[in-house]
Order: C-alpha cells, then sequence, then structure tokens
C-alpha cells in the first residue's frame, strides 16, 4: 500500500502532466489562429474584399437597410388618473403608489378613470 507521501508526489507529478499539456494546447491553438488569419488575410488580398463586404465596418449591411427599424413596445394611453396630482397609470404593471393609497382608503379604481 502506498503512503501519503507517495500519493502526494503522484499527484503533484500529475499536476506537472497536466500543466504542460495545457500550455502545448494553447501554444497550438496560438499557432493554429495565427495560420487562420495568415490565410484570412491572403484571401482578402486575393479577391480585394472590404470590412463592409464582411460585415466588419460597424454599419448596417444593404439588407438590413431594407428592414423597417421600430419599437416593438406599444405605448398605451393612461387609463387612470389622481385628480389632486394629476398623476396618471395605464392599468400595467404594479398598480402605483397613490391609487394604492386611494383604494385601501376605500375608494374604487372606477372613481379615477379618465372619461
Amino acid at each position: 500500500m502506498s503512503t501519503l507521501a507517495e500519493l502526494q508526489l503522484q499527484i503533484n507529478q500529475a499536476e506537472a502532466k497536466v500543466n504542460e499539456l495545457r500550455e502545448k494546447l494553447a501554444a497550438q491553438k496560438n499557432n493554429e489562429r495565427a495560420q487562420a488569419i495568415a490565410s484570412a488575410k491572403e484571401l482578402i488580398k486575393t479577391f480585394q474584399l472590404s470590412a463592409t463586404e464582411l460585415g466588419l465596418s460597424g454599419k448596417k449591411s444593404p439588407i438590413r437597410k431594407n428592414r423597417p427599424i421600430s419599437d416593438k413596445r406599444m405605448s398605451v394611453a393612461p387609463k387612470y388618473q389622481d385628480p389632486a396630482s394629476g398623476k396618471t397609470w395605464t392599468g400595467r404593471g404594479k398598480t402605483p403608489a397613490w391609487l394604492a393609497a386611494q383604494l385601501a382608503a376605500g375608494h374604487s379604481k372606477h372613481e379615477y378613470l379618465i372619461k
């Protein structure tokens, strides 16, 4: 049976091997990345491609210019109004404090409907 010291030595050796393999993997990835960049540059030069054609200019492509740009959120007209302060509420979301206070005091929502 192995002693604790022998097991710790094996763990340390395994960790060293893992770190060595990780360094090799990182170096290999960097090498492949450099080759890919060189290849891409060569293709760009050969076909005289621009950043706009590659979609890298930050400008929208002509295809997107044809799409309507609209806000998907719809604005809703106010449904309730506080006569004292003039504050309004659409009836969506959390009940505002002014209306919650009136409801707690025994009033009805219907009293605050905008007509």
